[in-house]
């Protein structure tokens, strides 16, 4: 029902209108109507019983199992003899005779009359109207001239009074209950048609208010779509059209949302790349300046020693070889830097090529702390294996090989909090983690994405204690991505000290 009224609404309320209209005019005149034909019908049908009795009681002469027969059927009888002066019969009730004329009340009775008195106002009453010549007539109320066309139902009692040679009869049939019942039904008529028309009013208003208040709640949530909330949806509505506008407005706000939240997304992505970019470019800039400081010593020596040498500054052949020796270890710090930058470019675009094959890692790293071995002993450093069995890899052996040297180089520049470096293999399932620990000083936490910056160092004194070129770590990180392994920088609280990793896929077994 309720879905009926969403989708017919007009037309409901154009029902609803219409029913009004006809509960107000239209029934209560059906009502008159009806109940008019049915005082008629009422009236003919006790004019006939009247007149069937009158008939059977004359027919009979007025016999009394007839005058009986026809008293059982509802008519109260008085009959009057007028030969005798007496009453021949009288029901057990009253006729109620004198109601129809005012003689009684004229002649100054106060009480009741009997049913002799009742017989001899009848008997005048019939002389007066008929005379002495046969015949009949009806009475229908008090001081109402006689009718004897017919009778209406306005009257407490319904008469008959007539003469059939000596004998007066009056008969009458109590009406009074029938119009209280007519009555009655026009009444219940009316009331029906006040309360169908005041319900429609009711619900017509209530229907009418709840349109109003979708109507408000659908302007509501356009003008909260307006502000870009899209939290809210349009209800249900009554009408067809209202419903529509409902689904248009909920899907346009669908819509709106998903567009919203896409253009926020690729405004927070847009954001994260504008962010890297800045990044990059300080980045880029602060490589700049690295790379500058970094070639601008070297070159500054280089320059010196040799202007030096030309103005024969250097007397003794011990003076020329130590000036000659610095100006190739200068040399050869620039062509390092030099050399790891191209590399770290051939890395970035892709020109050194990938040759994934199966070593073992141990023997790796072996032969890298006997590349070290010399500086591990002339700083007095404590190093801890953890490298015990063959473990085979499966990667890139020189990408590795460049990464782990960088790694343990790092760790030996770098330690300055204690002289223990650890290095150790961790089982992590289809991989193989090795970790490179040193003792030193904590990383800041925001400097642990910095450091695999190209030329970054932590050191802005921007010394070189040990001719570190600062792109290890870059080199790192450019290894790694490329094969697609994990790498890292975490503190080790428990050593204590800086670990770096990496982790490497095992090799398949050989079958």
């Amino acid at each position: 029902m309720s879905k009926l009224l969403h989708r017919h609404y007009p037309l409901w309320v154009l029902m609803s209108v219409i029913f009004t209209i006809v509960t107000t005019i239209v029934l209560p005149t059906i009502a008159g109507f009806f109940t008019s034909k049915l005082k008629d019908s009422m009236r003919d049908h006790f004019t006939a019983q009247l007149n069937d009795g009158a008939a059977r009681m004359v027919a009979s002469g007025f016999d009394e199992a007839e005058l009986l027969a026809v008293e059982d059927s509802g008519p109260r009888i008085l009959v009057f003899d007028e030969r005798t002066q007496s009453v021949r019969y009288s029901s057990s009730g009253s006729t109620r005779v004198t109601e129809i004329g005012t003689a009684w009340d004229e002649a100054g009775a106060r009480e009741r009359p009997g049913s002799m008195e009742e017989a001899a106002f009848l008997y005048g009453l019939v002389l007066k109207w008929i005379g002495t010549e046969q015949g009949s007539f009806f009475v229908t109320d008090k001081g109402t001239p006689p009718n004897v066309n017919g009778s209406n139902l306005e009257t407490k009692q319904l008469f008959l009074c007539g003469r059939s040679e000596d004998m007066i009869f009056c008969l009458s049939i109590p009406v009074e209950h029938t119009n209280e019942a007519v009555k009655s039904a026009i009444n219940f008529t009316q009331k029906v048609s006040a309360g169908a028309w005041l319900g429609f009013v009711a619900i017509f208003a209530h229907s009418t208010q709840q349109i109003s208040k979708r109507q408000r709640t659908i302007a509501d949530i356009a003008a909260r779509l307006a502000r870009l909330d899209f939290s809210a949806r349009c209800p249900s509505a009554f009408s067809l059209e209202l419903n529509n506008l409902r689904l248009s407005i909920n899907a346009m706000a669908n819509s709106l949302e998903e567009h919203i939240d896409a253009l926020k997304r690729t405004n927070r992505k847009l954001h994260s790349e504008l962010t890297e970019r800045i990044r990059q470019q300080k980045v880029s800039a602060d490589l700049m300046a690295n790379l500058a400081h970094d070639l601008k010593t070297p070159i500054a020596i280089i320059s010196g020693y040799a202007e030096a040498l030309a103005d024969g500054m250097a007397k003794t052949p011990e003076k020329q070889e130590e000036y000659c020796e610095t100006i190739l270890r200068e040399s050869e710090r620039m062509q390092a830097i030099v050399s790891k930058l191209l590399s770290i470019g051939r890395m970035e675009s892709g020109e050194t090529p990938v040759k994934r094959v199966n070593f073992n890692l141990k023997v790796l790293i072996d032969d890298i702390l006997n590349v070290f071995q010399r500086e591990i002993e002339r700083q007095g450093i404590v190093l801890t294996r953890a490298v015990d069995g063959a473990c085979m890899v499966h990667t890139d052996y020189e990408c590795v090989r460049q990464s782990l040297v960088n790694y343990v180089q790092n760790a030996i520049y770098h330690i300055n909090n204690g002289n223990r470096i650890e290095i150790r293999l961790e089982d992590k399932g289809d991989r193989v983690r090795v970790r490179v620990t040193n003792s030193s000083l904590p990383i800041p936490v925001n400097e642990t994405r910095k450091i695999w910056d190209k030329l970054y160092r932590m050191d802005y004194s921007r010394q070189r204690k040990h001719g570190e070129t600062g792109l290890g770590l870059s080199i790192v990180k450019g290894n790694m991505e490329r094969l697609g392994h994990a790498y890292g920088v975490e503190n080790n609280p428990s050593f204590p000290g800086v670990c770096f990793w990496i982790e490497l896929p095992k090799a398949a077994p050989e079958v």
